[in-house]
């Protein structure tokens, strides 16, 4: 009977990796690296299992420059800038640290990891990110850290979160993952709080497939953190090696033509090869050890990366934003039912990784969709997403972000990081999708 069952899944597991197969073009929310040449991809090549500092130092620069005037240290991945973070900060057991409560469970299990309690704060359903009335009713007078998310691009309603924790006191680090170069009454996102986080995972803003940087104008606080980057340990060769193969095989498969071979092949390499499965740090999305450095220093060719990306940035943004207008046309024209308010305010500049909304009938537009669309994909359709384990091992009790829960189940995401060339195609896939 367990021979039958183990069978039984496998199958379905290979029939849900396969069912996309043959479907052209087929959307995803990650977009490979199509567009590097052989010289590129041979330097890149030459600084796998290399550490040097001077390339890792020319990231974080360019990366700074994009944001303000601050300065930013990186790390193998957003959720160990954030732990190194805490360590700055001597935060403890004991401390409470608020979180958005529709997030990644590697967030909570970073402050988990460092001994402290996350408490969860309810989404503002205009804009999808952090909300203050929400992060008042939480905190405590043992709250020593206030996370501020801004959501799929979407600046929050940072002004009056800036405005609680400094009356409390209590240190404010906004959540920029998700969020690269958005603005606010033209301030980029980043440059309100005391510290803000960015993730440069395959699936964010800036794709250098692993990696984070924790940005501040804090002079203390940036030795604290460089402190911490320089006595972090790197990656090991074989799992540079495992991203580096990553990297080829998301450069050749992630993109429209393609995209859907794109879970089949992973689910091959993985089985046979091994790659996928070692290469990204996804052992701290659950409660099990790790077998991998935490925090670690950012591999040396990913940072490299990171530079031809940044070099690349500014037509990348102005794609986007070209992708999310043209959405929102389609979107208002009946299609799109409770658009988030903040698309539509003048002084919220938004570069977008995806548009969200969460319409009555989401379940139903997700199906819909899912014959182009990888849904699976979709973010934020639980208060914690990224893990099979129950949310209450990171400590979220149901029901106490109502809000987040009831426009989680009806969370729709379509992404804006496709090339220019199938922009119209994909417009006329989603009105063919959703109007049928």
């Amino acid at each position: 009977m367990i021979g039958m069952l183990s069978i039984g899944k496998i199958c379905l597991t290979l029939f849900q990796a396969g069912r996309h197969f043959f479907s052209v073009p087929y959307f995803g929310f990650v977009y490979g690296h199509a567009y590097l040449h052989r010289q590129e991809l041979k330097k890149l090549r030459s600084f796998v299992g290399v550490d040097d500092s001077c390339v890792i130092e020319a990231f974080e620069n360019q990366f700074s420059n994009v944001i303000g005037d601050g300065r930013a240290v990186s790390f193998a991945a957003g959720r160990m800038g954030f732990y190194a973070l805490m360590q700055a900060l001597s935060i403890k057991v004991g401390d409470e640290v608020v979180l958005q409560g529709a997030t990644c469970s590697v967030m909570a299990n970073a402050v988990l990891r460092i001994g402290a309690t996350p408490v969860y704060a309810d989404i503002d359903r205009n804009t999808f990110g952090s909300s203050a009335e929400a992060i008042t009713n939480v905190l405590s007078q043992r709250t020593r850290l206030i996370v501020a998310q801004h959501s799929f691009g979407i600046p929050c309603e940072i002004a009056p979160i800036v405005e609680l924790a400094r009356k409390r006191g209590i240190f404010l680090l906004e959540d920029c993952a998700l969020t690269v170069g958005s603005s606010i009454n033209d301030i980029v996102c980043g440059n309100f709080g005391d510290a803000a986080l960015f993730s440069t995972d395959h699936s964010k803003p800036i794709n250098t497939l692993s990696g984070g940087l924790v940005y501040t104008r804090d002079s203390s606080l940036l030795d604290k953190l460089r402190k911490i980057q320089a006595r972090t340990s790197s990656f090991s060769i074989r799992k540079q090696k495992a991203l580096w193969h990553q990297l080829i095989l998301e450069r050749k498969y992630c993109k429209p033509d393609r995209y859907g071979r794109m879970r089949l092949i992973q689910l091959i390499y993985s089985n046979l090869f091994g790659i996928t499965k070692s290469a990204f740090a996804n052992e701290d999305y659950g409660s099990s050890s790790i077998s991998y450095p935490y925090p670690a220093r950012m591999p040396t060719f990913l940072a490299a990366l990171g530079v031809i990306e940044i070099n690349r940035w500014h037509l990348t943004s102005l794609k986007r934003k070209e992708m999310l207008n043209r959405l929102l046309e389609v979107l208002e024209s009946g299609l799109g039912e409770n658009l988030p308010d903040a698309y539509f305010d003048n002084s919220r500049d938004i570069v977008p990784l995806r548009i969200a909304w969460s319409p009555k009938n989401g379940f139903i537009i997700r199906k819909k969709l899912s014959n182009m669309l990888e849904t699976e994909g979709i973010w934020f359709m639980k208060p914690i997403i990224a893990s099979k384990e129950p949310p209450e091992n990171f400590g979220y009790l149901s029901e106490s972000c109502s809000a987040s829960e009831e426009v989680g189940k009806n969370m729709v995401n379509i992404p804006c990081n496709i090339p220019y060339e199938y922009m119209d195609e994909m417009i006329g896939n989603i009105k063919k999708n959703m109007t049928s």
